[in-house]
């Protein structure tokens, strides 16, 4: 059923947008049409008590905006720091323009387009500040109104036929040749304009209308809203375009490159082992990682024993790393430490590492298409073998695991906290709980999405029991033995949450994955938070645009 609505939406919208691209310029006719039959509705003539009334209104807007800044929650976003770039730009433009007192329109397009995506884009939950855009795009309408004028220059039929020339070897040649003929102003608008049936007088009316300063607003405002529309389309449903903050997936993928991703293909195929995908993180529900998927539903996954476990490494090498000599110079000192930890992490590799064993046996698709034949046992997974569910299985809480965080002190003071993963592959810093010492523990039944999986390093503090740990859990599915990784998307809703706590079985509604990075040694992926579920996964890497000289299919 879903594949018949997403067939019968893909439809539609792809007629629409071919419609668009080969009628531009008649969409555009018509929108620039129904904006005339607004403007003639409407005096455009300025009005004394409205521009009063205007002034009012914009001593109003200016303290509503001093009382949102002090009120809206501007903390900034570990993950996301463009969140109070967000804040802070709205404020500042929304400040400029009501002191300005002219082109309101851009504040109610700044203002409407932050309330879809502050939330998507910048991660501002504040409800304060959506309240506060809100309020904008209503006060900036009407400031449209009230300081309506008319336009300041000159409107004639010289100018609209001087500006009709500029640029057009055509319409100037027309011109040139009724003037040398003598003919009069209506017959030669009648052969620079022969689709328009309007008299000069008209069309020089028309131009007042549309150079007016509501006429501007208007088509300032259709204008952007349809670039929008069409842009929003294509990139949330046809192909989306990435570029890639982290070195997750290097080789296969490089800190900077940027990415056309099929948005369509996923809504009329299941994803597949090997395929690089784009999806939703469920840790905080804020970011589009990228990742190689690993293991399907229904799969039995596990990492094979490499030479070495992780502590025994550690210790191996405690003489053994390689020292850095530093030379004051900045950039080659960077240099040199990337270099040494990628050596590093390498020989790691090389000692922990294991095949992926999927359905008992090395998969033979990750060993053909993966740049890196080994994966490091990190995170919750280890070398457990788990069980990747499906729809339909019946899931229960095995157990919440504890893991102790180590605090430090940073240089603009306070403390952050960065989970201990090396003294948990040690077997020492966490702790197993049920779901009752849990919630005798935390004391809530509210809220699990700010407990379980959080990593916020920053509000993380030692004295707190709901962040000085951090706090996941893994599963069991009905009728199997193997371990199943946490399932993060459980966190959002409470209740549902509160029946895994109390020993409940949840019989699940969508199919799930584990997806890591091709560089193991440099991902924080699925080992460590847990399954994909599938309405989170958006596309799959399609091809690499930029830069140019490494452009290719991915």
């Amino acid at each position: 059923m879903n594949m018949l609505l997403w067939g019968v939406f893909y439809l539609i919208a792809t007629l629409f947008l071919l419609f668009f691209f080969f009628k531009e310029k008649q969409v555009i006719h018509w929108i620039r049409t129904k904006e005339d039959e607004i403007l003639q509705k409407i005096s455009l003539e300025r009005s004394n008590g409205s521009f009063v009334a205007g002034n009012i209104l914009t001593i109003v807007a200016l303290i509503i905006t001093s009382v949102f800044f002090v009120i809206v929650d501007k903390t900034p976003d570990s993950d996301i720091f463009i969140k109070v770039w967000g804040i802070y730009g709205v404020f500042i433009i929304n400040l400029i323009v009501y002191v300005l007192r002219r082109e309101h329109e851009w504040i109610f397009l700044l203002n409407l387009i932050m309330l879809f995506l502050s939330r998507l884009m910048f991660n501002i939950m504040d409800i304060n500040f959506h309240i506060y855009l809100g309020i904008n795009v209503v006060i900036s309408l009407i400031l449209i109104y009230l300081f309506k004028d008319l336009p300041k220059e000159k409107i004639d039929e010289q100018m609209i036929l001087k500006e009709a020339v500029y640029g057009n070897k055509k319409m100037e040649k027309i011109l040139t040749e009724a003037k040398v003929k003598n003919e009069s102003t209506e017959e030669i608008f009648k052969k620079m304009f022969p689709k328009e049936n309007i008299t000069v007088e008209e069309r020089i009316k028309r131009e007042k209308r549309k150079r007016s300063t509501f006429g501007k607003a208007l088509s300032r405002i259709d204008n952007a809203l349809v670039a929008i529309i069409l842009v929003g389309l294509i990139q949330m449903f046809y192909i989306g375009n990435y570029v890639i903050p982290t070195g997750s997936m290097e080789p296969t993928i490089r800190i900077q490159d940027r990415v056309f991703t099929n948005m369509v293909k996923y809504h009329f195929s299941r994803p597949k082992v090997g395929q690089i995908i784009a999806f939703k993180e469920p840790m905080e529900n804020k970011l589009m990682f990228t990742k190689r998927i690993v293991g399907a539903a229904g799969d039995t996954l596990q990492i094979a024993k490499g030479k070495m476990t992780i502590t025994e490494f550690k210790i191996a090498n405690l003489d053994n790393e390689p020292k850095i000599e530093y030379t004051g110079d900045e950039k080659h000192d960077k240099l040199e430490e990337a270099r040494y930890e990628k050596e590093l992490q390498d020989h790691q590799v090389q000692e922990v590492g294991g095949a992926m064993i999927i359905n008992g046996q090395e998969s033979e698709i990750l060993k053909r298409i993966t740049p890196q034949k080994l994966y490091l046992p990190e995170g919750i997974l280890m070398n457990n073998k788990i069980y990747i569910p499906k729809k339909g299985d019946k899931v229960k809480l095995d157990k919440i695991i504890a893991i102790d965080k180590k605090f430090f002190e940073v240089e603009k003071g306070g403390l952050v906290g960065e989970i201990d993963w090396k003294s948990y592959y040690d077997g020492k810093g966490y702790k197993k709980l049920s779901g009752k010492e849990f919630l005798d523990l935390v004391k809530t039944d509210k809220n699990f999405k700010d407990i379980i999986g959080s990593n916020d390093v920053y509000k993380a503090s030692p004295d707190d029991v709901l962040t000085n740990k951090y706090y996941t859990f893994t599963l069991k599915v009905e009728g199997r033995d193997e371990m199943v990784m946490p399932i993060m998307d459980f966190k959002y809703n409470d209740e549902l949450f509160k029946k895994l706590l109390n020993g409940e079985t949840i019989t699940l509604d969508t199919n799930y994955y584990m997806a890591m990075g091709d560089n193991t040694a440099n991902s924080h992926d699925t080992r460590y938070f847990g399954l994909v579920a599938e309405p989170r996964i958006k596309g799959e890497l399609l091809v690499r645009w930029w830069p140019l000289t490494r452009i290719g299919l991915l």
